[in-house]
């Protein structure tokens, strides 16, 4: 088992961060069937391969993209040719972890309604190494995922078919970790994300992280951020510059 693993798995402040989450999913699934008559669009929207609600004892990486803005927050995932919502909100996350070969990947959105949390989204799979590809030249990482799986509907307990797409990328992070301040300065930022408002408000997630990442990457988790330390590094930043180590020895990347 990798260190980090090990961490997570026996951990007790994680293990019960991790608790409380799928207790709070479990509370967002039930407002979520709640609101099935003014949003019905939902009855489609949150699947599971595997049993769920679930004890999860893993580390969690979240695939986000460039610049990791609100609106644009995490990388592009794909359901029977729909595309699922990427907006940051408390409770949301796109992570994958491995058990054994295979690939897992925990995604969910949060939405409020009438003041209150609701899933807008859930799909907890599994993938075997047949089911997904890796591409890693020594700096640029993809894995790659484009297979039908049979899933549980949670909204109405059926099995269905369904297609999963994506491709999450973890790019070379050198000169990548810039700061809030350089990023507001980018051109890209201005030109293209900077149309749906005040720049400056963007990037809330560097008052907590004090960076931001400018290419497409894989993040450690909020949860296991906050005990970088228990985990081994030295600081949110030495986390994330260390985020290919897990994937490396599980993936046999060299």
């Amino acid at each position: 088992m990798c260190r980090i693993c090990e961490v997570a798995s026996s951990n007790a402040e994680y293990l019960g961060l991790l608790r409380k989450m799928v207790e709070e999913d479990k509370a967002r699934l039930k407002t979520t069937n709640e609101f099935l008559d003014k949003l019905p669009s939902l009855s489609h929207n949150l699947y599971t391969s595997l049993k769920w609600p679930t004890k999860l004892s893993t580390p969690l990486f979240e695939a986000r993209a460039a610049f990791a803005v609100p609106h644009k927050y995490f990388q592009q995932l794909i359901l029977d040719g729909e595309k699922m919502g990427n907006h940051f909100a408390h409770g949301a996350t796109r992570s994958v972890f491995f058990s054994g070969k295979r690939l897992v990947l925990l995604s969910k959105t949060v939405g409020q309604e009438a003041g209150r949390p609701f899933l807008s989204s859930f799909l907890f799979t599994h993938f075997e190494p047949n089911e997904y590809e890796v591409a890693y030249d020594g700096k640029d990482m993809k894995i790659a995922v484009d297979a039908e799986k049979p899933l549980k509907n949670l909204i109405t307990g059926k099995v269905e078919k369904k297609k999963i797409h994506f491709n999450f990328f973890h790019q070379n992070l050198e000169g990548r970790i810039i700061s809030k301040q350089q990023a507001m300065q980018s051109s890209y930022v201005k030109k293209t994300l900077g149309k749906r408002g005040n720049v400056r408000n963007l990037f809330a997630s560097a008052d907590l992280e004090g960076y931001v990442v400018s290419v497409s990457h894989f993040s450690p988790h909020p949860f296991m951020l906050r005990m970088h330390k228990e985990f081994g590094f030295d600081s949110f930043r030495h986390f994330q510059e260390h985020v290919l180590d897990y994937f490396r020895e599980h993936l046999n990347l060299s």
